[in-house]
């Protein structure tokens, strides 16, 4: 089977009332009706993912939000029979979510029009569990449920690029030690961030680690000569050192703590189909 693959960077907001109720975007498309989701969506091109989730957050609700605190990121892999290339019989999604906990500070609900998403709504605890959703949310409120999460540094907006401009998009992770110690790599299509950067450790610091919550997700851009810039997302991993050299093994999608959640993950070679907001 002939896979298309494709890297899908995005970035998420959970925002809580005073009431305890969640903001959600209801997500449009799918062949068995809409599902419910966290607000948020893919990046744009060089977008930094604290730009992204802001601005994307905006178009679904209409809310101006402020970021505060990093939560989590959320990595799944799978094949999708949606959006496929002539040519192609489906497409190899590695789809890397970055989750941040969020509040309003302006704006009024609006819902979307002409997008992905037709509706924006403040849901309860138990509508949220009787409404149909995408996998991210239950695997974002874990990450929300289990604390604060990572104070988000200020950052200036990566300018947008010019038109007709190829951009060579990458994702890279790494993990800092106590002692400010670093190690990382490019993540292969799939990869899951906390194993590469263990991997990486052990690779160019001779050393086994336990990776933690991810402290900090920004991006940079190179130019490559005129015509086309590198956009890479870097995600920063807390690391000590692995009690008795033990490895770290990354944990799954609803436990409460761990590098990441890791996703029931779906092998370009498996005929089973997964599903990730547009």
């Amino acid at each position: 089977m002939a896979l298309f693959p494709r890297l899908r960077v995005s970035a998420y907001v959970i925002c809580e009332d005073g009431d305890g109720r969640l903001l959600l975007s209801r997500w449009i498309g799918y062949e068995d009706g809409p599902h419910w989701s966290l607000a948020g969506g893919g990046l744009d091109p060089v977008e930094d993912p604290r730009q992204g989730a802001l601005r994307e957050v905006f178009e679904e609700t209409g809310y101006i939000v402020e970021l505060d605190g990093l939560l989590g990121v959320d990595v799944e892999h799978f094949v999708s029979e949606r959006h496929v290339p002539a040519g192609y019989d489906g497409v190899d999604v590695y789809a890397v979510r970055i989750v941040y906990r969020g509040h309003v500070v302006g704006g009024e609900l609006t819902h979307e029009v002409g997008g992905t998403s037709d509706l924006a709504a403040w849901l309860t605890r138990d509508e949220v569990a009787a409404a149909p959703k995408v996998s991210l949310v239950e695997a974002g409120l874990a990450l929300y449920d289990d604390g604060d999460g990572v104070p988000v540094a200020p950052h200036e907006p990566n300018p947008p690029v010019p038109g007709g401009v190829r951009v060579e998009q990458r994702v890279a992770a790494y993990g800092i030690g106590p002692d400010g110690d670093t190690a990382g790599a490019l993540l292969d299509h799939g990869a899951d961030p906390a194993d590469v950067v263990r991997e990486a450790f052990r690779a160019q610091r001779g050393r086994d680690v336990t990776v933690g919550r991810p402290r900090d997700a920004s991006s940079s851009v190179e130019p490559l000569g005129d015509d086309a810039v590198r956009w890479t997302v870097r995600l920063d991993y807390d690391v000590a050192p692995a009690a008795g050299g033990g490895s770290f093994i990354s944990r799954k999608a609803g436990t409460t703590n761990g590098a990441s959640v890791s996703r029931n993950t779906t092998t370009p070679t498996d005929t089973s189909v997964g599903r990730t907001p547009a």
